[in-house]
Parts: C-alpha cells; sequence; structure tokens
C-alpha cells in the first residue's frame, strides 16, 4: 500500500496542477494501490471542488474527476482505508510532540503522516516542500526522490 498526501492525489486527476505530468508517471510505476483515508479523501474532493471555483475548472471537467476518482477506486487503485480515530490522534500527538518543534509541522500534514504509519504504507508520496521535510524526518520511504531540486 502506498500513501499518497492530497498534493499528490489531486495532481494525479487535475490536469493543470502543477505537478500533473509527475503525478502520472508515478502513478504508472506503482506496483501497490493507494491508501485512500478520510482525511485523503476530503482533501481531494475538496481540492476539486475548489479549482471549480477558482475557474481553474469548468463544471464538465469537475465532474470528468469525480468521475475518475469513482472508477479509480472500483478498479483497485485507491483502497478506502478506515482508522480508529483514537489511534490516529495518539499517533499525530507522538509526531507533534517530537516534531513540530524542530520543523514547525503543520496539523494536516502530521495526520497524513500518522495515517501512513499506521497503515505501514510502503511508501509515501507528496509534492509538498513542508510535508515531505516531515516524512523526511520520521525515516518513511518518499517518492518522488525530490521535487524542485530539494
Amino acid at each position: 500500500m502506498i500513501y499518497g498526501d492530497s498534493s499528490f492525489l489531486l495532481a494525479i486527476y487535475h490536469q493543470k496542477d502543477a505537478f500533473h505530468s509527475e503525478a502520472k508517471k508515478l502513478t504508472l510505476r506503482l506496483r501497490n494501490p493507494i491508501a485512500l483515508t478520510l482525511l485523503g479523501e476530503l482533501e481531494l474532493l475538496n481540492g476539486v471542488h475548489r479549482a471549480m471555483a477558482a475557474k481553474i475548472t469548468n463544471q464538465g471537467e469537475h465532474d470528468a474527476i469525480l468521475r475518475q476518482i469513482s472508477d479509480d477506486e472500483s478498479d483497485g487503485i485507491l483502497v478506502r482505508q478506515a482508522l480508529d480515530p483514537a489511534e490516529l490522534y495518539a499517533r499525530a500527538r507522538e509526531l507533534s510532540r517530537k516534531f513540530t518543534p524542530v520543523i514547525s509541522a503543520r496539523s494536516l500534514d502530521i495526520l497524513h503522516v500518522a495515517s501512513a504509519q499506521i497503515l505501514k504504507t510502503s511508501h509515501f508520496i507528496s509534492f509538498d516542500i513542508k510535508q515531505r521535510l516531515l516524512v523526511r524526518k520520521t525515516g518513511m520511504s518518499l517518492l518522488p526522490p525530490s521535487v524542485g531540486g530539494k
């Protein structure tokens, strides 16, 4: 199982995203499904809706993206993963205590990393520089190896 944060998930589906091409290439090389947690789903769908609100996509593109997400779930590319909230937030508090004083980690980034750790995913995929810093600090396997030279 792979864990992708919203920067990766949205880039897969949104053709106008700066990382779309790289996300598609990464996705084609993956041998394992991508975990879809409630947090990941919310952030992905909210990103799709925000793109329409910002007039980056139109209604037709918006609806096509939502259909593709649904198709990818049906095809097993995205696999829903349930997490126990008590376990998730306990792990997130540990990560916050350990890393936020050092790198000023954001709460949603911490929740994504905690989710990936609990799910014991093989890789974490992100294009978000701050998210990547937290992932590196935890020692998890990170893809792509670099983003924008970092």
